[in-house]
């Protein structure tokens, strides 16, 4: 059973009136500038909304994934770039700390992440292993006073903006189990950004290259113990397909609510369009698969809330998201007709970062096959 306690319902709905006062109005030229949304997420850290997750023993709010959900979905109904950099400091930068970091490391980094003064991201994906963590060739030697890193990592969201970084690389033999996490400071000597441009959406995302040449760690930089292998891991990643699920749902209900308003002033053949059985039907099927696919998401992130294993539930989350909004945004763009494809109107944006999120956190194929493997028990 879902359960929305009241501060959920009044984060929710401060985020809301801030979204729509204060990021949505920003989000076309931060789109055409492919610039940076370091303004939107300033005033979020003022709202206390980057440390939401993080226990008020750190300075953090002391809330749940479920209310970071909420928060993320809002900021992505009028705005998909700032919400992915947002997710990925809540459901991969944070969640990264939280869950593998040892008690000095959770002192030593998460303060600062809760006030907002360092923007946390996580590090997974290279060019030949974007989905595929047993093909990582970015690796870490031991030195006398710690390590030093090399090799490339890609497609990092909000890198451009980070602070901190968290980097999954290889100790050792090329198994599942030698691969580490480690807390890189990205302004450390070695360590460089390369800023991806021209993409089809998410454009002031902060994507980015992370090129890593020798790049010195200190010895408290290793997440976890020195053989906890990629099990711990993914429970990092299976949490951020929370985050990218409430990124396209909200950037679906954005769309769908363009839409509606826009039917319902569009005349054609004497009426309004939003008259047509044809388009009313297109609003039913976005509205149910919408809603489907966030109640999906809510049992996901209360049963990590609860301590309980999720990562079926967070592939399904994921799977219905997407699906849900690559079909609600299509619809939009089509409602509108000619309009649909102008830049006077955030559909068709909302359409561009749909596609530009799907590969994030995995594909739809890669999220079928999680959730096969967990009903038929098979491996491979």
């Amino acid at each position: 059973m879902i359960r929305f306690e009241e501060h959920h319902q009044e984060v929710r709905e401060m985020i809301a009136d801030f979204a729509d006062n204060e990021i949505a109005p920003r989000a076309q030229l931060l789109d055409e500038s492919q610039g940076l949304p370091t303004d939107s997420i300033s005033q979020l850290a003022e709202l206390g909304m980057l440390g939401i997750t993080i226990p008020e023993f750190y300075g953090g709010a002391g809330l749940d994934l479920l209310a970071a959900c909420l928060v993320v979905e809002e900021v992505a109904r009028c705005c998909g770039s700032t919400a992915a950099v947002l997710a990925s400091h809540l459901f991969e930068g944070s969640t990264a700390i939280l869950d593998l970091a040892d008690d000095a490391g959770r002192e030593r980094w998460l303060p600062g992440m809760a006030s907002g003064e360092t923007l946390a991201t996580f590090a997974l994906g290279e060019v030949q292993a974007e989905s595929d963590a047993s093909g990582i060739t970015c690796a870490v030697g031991e030195e006398t006073d710690g390590y030093s890193m090399h090799g490339r990592k890609t497609w990092v969201v909000g890198g451009a903006l980070a602070g901190l970084i968290t980097v999954v690389a290889r100790n050792g033999d090329e198994q599942l189990q030698d691969l580490g996490a480690y807390v890189v400071d990205p302004s450390t000597t070695g360590c460089s950004r390369h800023q991806k441009t021209d993409l089809l959406g998410l454009r002031g995302a902060g994507l980015c290259e992370l090129h890593l040449d020798g790049v010195r760690l200190d010895a408290g930089a290793r997440l976890g113990q020195s053989d906890s292998g990629w099990s711990p891991i993914s429970r990092v990643v299976d949490k951020s397909r929370l985050g990218g699920a409430a990124v396209v749902l909200g950037l679906a209900r954005g769309a769908i609510s363009h839409a509606l308003g826009y039917a319902s002033q569009r005349v054609a053949f004497g009426r309004s369009v939003d008259r047509f059985g044809s388009i009313r039907a297109m609003f039913a099927d976005a509205a149910t698969a919408i809603e489907g696919a966030r109640l999906i998401l809510w049992r996901a992130a209360g049963l990590f809330d609860a301590g309980k294993a999720a990562s079926r539930e967070a592939a399904m989350a994921n799977l219905a998201a997407k699906k849900a909004a690559y079909k609600a945004t299509k619809d939009a763009v089509q409602i509108l007709g000619g309009n649909g494809y102008s830049r006077e109107y955030p559909i068709e944006r909302a359409y561009r970062d749909v596609q530009a999120a799907t590969p994030f956190g995995g594909g739809e194929d890669l999220q079928k096959i999680l959730v096969s493997r967990s009903l038929t028990g098979a491996q491979s």
